[in-house]
């Protein structure tokens, strides 16, 4: 019998393998889909809104069986509220870029379902335009698109190749002693993390960034950061492995119990109060590459937006 919630329902993974079978449903829950901790997820078992087999879930410690289909009740109406502005900085026809603000995730995820790039992206250029890389929920800035797939699939490999060149904007409370440096710190993801955490490691993927400090106070400064690989959350990490995180990270902050209050309660006032500011200060802001379609050399730049420029004034750094 099918749930009469069939037509608002999100699926949540595949079906039960081998590996998840026998678990518990809010174990299984809370380890895969993060954005609720298992405490959350036992809530929204007990208020009928997991299914199983398009069945309301009976209770918390159920076990999983193989083959089982889980999904969620997920109203469209039910999402938080997010900035959808992505006003378009350049386009071509064939190319276009987008400014994301910070809080827009790229795709369908957590609370999410329209309020996304991939649910803006069609009203603002069309049908048939995609992003071609993605950037955090939480940063903002530049984000490169195309209409055509095979222009899609060049541009990854360029960025694959280390043919695009990227620079970031980013905000920390330690004030380096340097004024530009690079970083070569190999970086291994932890798949099994709930906030995607990933970290510095010998048996890690190659990861070089190169740094400048372009102004600093006794209370901060901003880097310009440049990724010549593109490892997850490569910034974010080599800034932390350095000593100096990113203002308002509370995955990589230097504060432990921000991290696990973070994967407690989520990005609550509590939270963000802790880590200085409601979201990682980071933002990109330039983009330089060779356009597949034409050859020619395109620059492309986003200013600072106003929540950092107001970070920087709190901070006493003049940009």
């Amino acid at each position: 019998m099918v749930s009469k919630w069939s037509q608002e329902t999100r699926r949540l993974g595949t079906a039960i393998d081998d590996q998840s079978s026998g678990l518990r449903l809010d174990e299984f829950l809370a380890d895969k889909f993060p954005f609720f901790s298992r405490t959350g997820w036992q809530r929204e078992i007990t208020r009928g809104v997991v299914q199983i087999n398009g069945l309301a879930a009976r209770k918390s410690a159920q076990r999983l069986q193989l083959g089982d289909e889980l999904c969620r009740l997920h109203p469209l109406g039910e999402e938080p509220d997010v900035d959808m502005e992505m006003p378009i900085l350049w386009n071509d026809g064939e190319l276009a870029a987008v400014f994301k603000p910070a809080g827009l995730p790229m795709h369908e995820a957590g609370h999410y379902r329209r309020k996304t790039v991939a649910g803006v992206l069609p009203k603002i250029l069309g049908p048939d335009w995609c992003p071609v890389h993605r950037l955090d929920r939480e940063t903002s800035g530049l984000l490169l698109c195309a209409r055509q797939p095979n222009v899609r699939a060049v541009l990854t490999e360029m960025w694959t190749n280390r043919e695009v060149k990227k620079t970031y904007l980013a905000v920390t409370h330690v004030v380096p002693v340097d004024e530009s440096w690079s970083v070569n710190f190999p970086i291994k993801a932890d798949r099994f993390d709930r906030t995607n955490r990933a970290e510095v490691s010998d048996d890690g993927l190659e990861a070089i960034t190169q740094f400048r400090a372009l102004a600093k106070s006794e209370h901060g400064a901003i880097l310009e950061a440049k990724p010549l690989t593109g490892r997850t959350n490569q910034i974010r990490v080599h800034l932390s492995a350095l000593g100096m995180p990113i203002v308002g990270d509370k995955v990589y902050s230097d504060n432990a119990t921000i991290l696990e209050l973070y994967r407690k309660e989520g990005n609550t006032p509590r939270v963000q109060d802790m880590a200085g500011f409601p979201r990682h200060a980071l933002h990109a802001t330039s983009l330089m590459f060779t356009h597949p379609l034409n050859g020619n050399e395109i620059q492309l730049h986003s200013a600072l937006p106003d929540d950092l420029k107001a970070l920087c004034l709190v901070k006493g750094i003049h940009f």
